[in-house]
């Protein structure tokens, strides 16, 4: 089966579940709200204060603060609709309430795992940075791109681990690593191939009718400004319906190598094709 293919088929079979529980498609739609807010209050706050006292280390503060609390904010939403994603595999109801209690239930776990990404994400600028004056721009974006890559691919688990299992994080990074080694494979491509569809169905539209936007604006002021506004309602729809189904799919591909078990709407077929140990794929 083709990437094109396989990423339709996953993206169908992701959206049944969504289709079948709607409840799920509140939570991104809850956290790009809350998210909004959070840049809104701690953004306009470090702007504010940077403003009217002049200092610069005073205002980073205040910004670093609202980054950690966007992060939590997201990771909070995440393993909401992760635990209700587990449930509505398993062919039950869920409701909002019942995510967030879940979500609730690890805000401890949540909290520490917000700080870790903060980390990571600090130091990885930091070497970029360095790396980006002593050896050039193209070195910089090779080495960032490649370790965002490995810490992508590290925590791809983390998420439905804390949601399922509750483990504590550095526990559920080393459990997430060790699925990921002992189950190499669809992981990634899955991510990869539902993302991609995405991008063709909603990102490509949506970038190209905020670019007729701008050109029709030197003519058309409100013909421009209706083309760019429906450009960026396409693609947040799409980031939105992108976080929603990845959130699915990575809850069925937890449950597939962790208990191989093939729930909702997937087929065993194409995960057992995705999930073959690294060992088989070279032997074939």
């Amino acid at each position: 089966m083709g990437r094109i293919s396989r990423g339709w088929q996953l993206t169908k079979q992701s959206w049944a579940i969504v289709k079948q529980d709607r409840s799920l498609a509140a939570f991104p739609i809850l956290a790009t709200i809350a998210g909004l807010g959070v840049i809104a209050i701690f953004g306009g706050g470090g702007a504010a204060l940077y403003t009217s006292t002049d200092s610069e280390p005073a205002a980073i503060v205040v910004l670093v603060i609202g980054a950690y609390v966007l992060i939590t904010v997201s990771i909070f939403c995440n393993v909401a609709v992760s635990a209700c994603a587990a449930r509505a595999l398993e062919g039950h109801d869920t409701t909002v309430g019942e995510g967030f209690a879940a979500a609730r239930s690890r805000f401890g776990v949540i909290l520490g795992w917000a700080g870790l990404q903060l980390v990571v994400g600090a130091l990885i600028s930091i070497i970029q940075a360095l790396l980006r004056e002593g050896g050039g721009q193209l070195i910089a974006a090779l080495v960032g791109g490649l370790a965002n890559f490995a810490w992508t691919v590290a925590t791809f688990f983390v998420v439905p681990v804390i949601a399922l299992e509750g483990l504590g994080p550095k526990d559920a990074l080393k459990r997430s690593i060790a699925v990921i080694r002992q189950r190499w494979g669809e992981g990634v491509a899955g991510t990869f191939a539902i993302g991609g569809l995405v991008f063709l169905l909603a990102f490509l539209p949506g970038a190209a009718l905020v670019m007729l936007g701008l050109a029709a604006s030197g003519s058309s002021g409100a013909l421009g400004g209706v083309l760019i506004g429906l450009g960026v309602v396409v693609f947040v729809l799409g980031a939105l319906v992108q976080t929603l189904l990845m959130a699915v799919f990575r809850v069925a591909l937890f449950r597939f190598a962790t208990e191989d078990r093939v729930l909702g709407t997937y087929e065993r077929e194409e995960l057992e094709t995705a999930f073959q140990p690294r060992r088989q794929r070279a032997a074939l």
